[in-house]
């Protein structure tokens, strides 16, 4: 068990570790916080002082890409669907309760954070009805801990977040979780104590109470696991992030030439004040401003370079799809929109998914383990991770008229396929000649030589094809 001292420390590091800090960068240039919020304008004065200009225009807009990028990537990964496929109608029948729209659901959140901070944990835990369920966990909240010198990937789960006790008073709930049990702790004020508001501390991670008796059951097994976006557990917002800030800048920079030039440079002759701020203050509030009897006052206008800026911005829109390798939805191309340039647009992206299926895959090994022992424990059975097959299949959208002229012409070719067999049957064996049919139309031949219950189907299916049955008569086949 960690002691006092070891559990301080090891979050104390966490929360200031390269991978934490690069994961709170993700984060907040998800939700929109980039650092041209931060931007400010400075400027020397006549004393050589630097100063901070507050009277000129500071637009900041964040123009969330990242955002953009990683819920594209989530949503694409999910497209089709995650589905386990077995050959065993039994284990069909197991699945689908613990791999339902509620897994998908914290797939979905779980496959978020990986991008977003470049890895996110699934927890799991048994509900009111025995079952095991899954259930996306707070990455930013969780340290992994090695207990002493041993090679392990961890030992020991750390998760700490803020909680309010007596006295609206903020203090941290730390969890320490090992292979079977969970202690709870209280820590404010540098001190770090059991939490006695908790009933069974240390707890159990399978505990049951039946009366007044807790039972608990060994799990021998952490219930974190985690999802890396690749093997460095890097963010997505690596590599793109200085792109993203200086496109914030060109069109923030942009929005400001447009406020401040709209209102001009004031040449002024005779100037009756005390100071420029006085100058600027008449203008923007009263607009009037006091000039001598030789005074004047010019007005002077300058060309924004608006071209160069847009030509700027393009190139780092351009650039921001290429390195995150997304698909970027305000191309326009030529307008002719076909299924092979839908494709080439999201070659990227399914390039950079590709990764991060295989590895999800590897990663539902382990939920898929964990569900079917329980299903063996349950129903008497011996599967294993071989009876099933983990599938994830995206989906790119693609134009659905030309997927219907595709599928036409398909028909066509079928009908025509067929028509010259037909045009040979005569000549051939019933046995052949279905079997021929069979292959064009990608049955199972063995399976609909079976359905034929009676000696006389062949000739029949023959008259069928041929078309010598008359429209008129009615012709049924045994199976069928």
């Amino acid at each position: 068990m960690l002691n006092a001292q070891r559990i301080m420390s090891a979050i104390a590091a966490d929360k200031y570790s390269r991978r934490k800090r690069q994961a709170r960068v993700g984060q907040r240039y998800y939700d929109g916080r980039h650092d041209i919020l931060d931007a400010r304008i400075f400027y020397i004065d006549q004393n050589g002082k630097i100063k901070e200009d507050v009277t000129k225009s500071n637009i900041r807009i964040p123009h969330p890409f990242f955002k953009e990028i990683a819920d594209q990537e989530v949503s694409y990964i999910l497209s089709g669907g995650i589905h386990f496929r077995t050959k065993s109608p039994e284990l069909e029948e197991y699945l689908p309760p613990y791999f339902g729209d509620a897994f998908i659901g914290q797939m979905q959140e779980l496959l978020t954070d990986t991008v977003v901070r470049g890895f996110g944990y699934l927890y799991w835990y048994k509900d009111s009805r025995n079952l095991i369920r899954f259930q996306h966990a707070d990455s930013m909240g969780l340290v992994e801990v090695k207990d002493g010198e041993a090679d392990t990937v961890n030992d020991h789960i750390i998760r700490y977040y803020p909680v309010t006790v007596a006295d609206n008073r903020t203090a941290t709930r730390i969890e320490v979780w090992d292979e079977n049990m969970t202690y709870y702790y209280i820590s404010a004020g540098g001190t770090l104590e059991l939490d006695k508001n908790v009933p069974v501390n240390p707890c159990p991670h399978l505990l049951y109470k039946v009366g007044s008796e807790y039972y608990y059951e060994e799990t021998n097994r952490l219930p974190f696991l985690r999802l890396d976006n690749d093997r460095r557990q890097q963010s997505g917002i690596r590599g793109i992030k200085e792109i993203i800030d200086d496109y914030d800048v060109m069109n923030c920079g942009l929005s400001n030439n447009l406020q401040d030039v709209a209102e001009g440079i004031y040449v002024v002759k005779g100037f009756k004040a005390n100071s420029l701020d006085e100058l600027v203050w008449n203008v923007r509030e009263r607009k009037t401003i006091g000039v001598s009897e030789k005074g004047d006052l010019d007005i002077k206008t300058i060309n924004i370079p608006y071209e160069a800026r847009k030509a700027k911005m393009e190139i780092d829109e351009k650039n921001i799809y290429r390195l995150a390798l997304a698909f970027n939805s305000s191309q326009t191309g030529d307008g002719n929109i076909t299924n092979i340039v839908l494709k080439s647009r999201y070659t990227l992206l399914d390039m950079k998914a590709k990764k991060l299926i295989m590895r999800l895959k590897d990663f539902l090994l382990t939920p898929l383990e964990i569900v079917l022992n329980e299903i063996n424990a349950e129903h008497h059975t011996a599967f294993g991770l071989e009876d099933v097959k983990i599938e994830i299949n995206p989906v790119i959208p693609t134009d659905e008229k030309e997927d219907a002229e595709i599928e036409k012409l398909n028909a066509e070719t079928l009908q025509t396929k067929i028509g010259v067999v037909l045009d040979v049957a005569s000549v051939i064996d019933e046995e052949t000649l279905l079997k021929e049919i069979c292959r064009i139309m990608e049955l199972d031949f063995e399976e609909v030589k079976g359905k034929m219950m009676r000696p006389d189907e062949a000739a029949i299916i023959r008259e069928v094809l041929s078309g010598s049955v008359s429209e008129a008569g009615t012709v049924g086949i045994a199976g069928a």
